[in-house]
């Protein structure tokens, strides 16, 4: 992280909670209405945002306060059926307003366990819609997050390179002694 980090910079960490959606009716055109009663108990919203807020200051931010490194949470709610790109609005507008040097992504693929994916390109819908978005930032996507997440920086070539520590997808680190 140390290598990315430049002195003043703040980490924006962008989560975009996606919230059962709630019950559906039907209104036929005979003036009927059907309820489609939700099959699971209802939700309790607040609760789930609150621990959902602890849980990333515990497993994200924490670990940037021990390395002296200042960030900011911000929070969304969305539905769980928004589409990809209603995600990469929200993420895409906070990066404009905050001004963000890059956009880092974690791969979220729904390929099973144990299911073969030869040329690692299943990132998920949120990340592979923000690779291909019209975007005026670079995004990197990360396939294995294990703290700490160092990234190796190479910019002497205009080019950057970065991987998390464990990762198996994404960019290969810079050479060491690269700075």
């Amino acid at each position: 992280m140390h290598e990315f980090y430049r002195h003043g910079d703040t980490f924006h960490l962008v989560h975009v909670a996606r919230i059962i959606a709630p019950q559906l009716t039907i209104h036929h055109q005979y003036h009927a209405s059907y309820s489609i009663p939700d099959p699971k108990p209802p939700m309790d919203e607040r609760a789930y945002v609150d621990n959902l807020r602890e849980e990333i200051r515990e497993k994200f931010q924490q670990p940037l306060d021990a390395a002296g490194i200042p960030s900011t949470v911000h929070l969304f709610v969305d539905t769980d059926n928004a589409p990809a790109s209603a995600v990469c609005e929200t993420l895409f507008k906070v990066a404009e307003q905050v001004n963000a040097a890059i956009i880092i992504l974690a791969a979220h693929s729904k390929v099973e366990e144990g299911a073969q994916d030869p040329w690692g390109t299943y990132l998920g819908s949120v990340a592979e819609y923000a690779t291909r978005a019209n975007q005026s930032r670079p995004v990197m996507v990360i396939r294995h997050y294990s703290p700490p997440l160092v990234m190796h920086v190479s910019r002497s070539h205009g080019v950057l390179g970065a991987a998390a520590a464990g990762s198996t997808g994404g960019m290969a680190p810079a050479p060491a002694g690269v700075a």
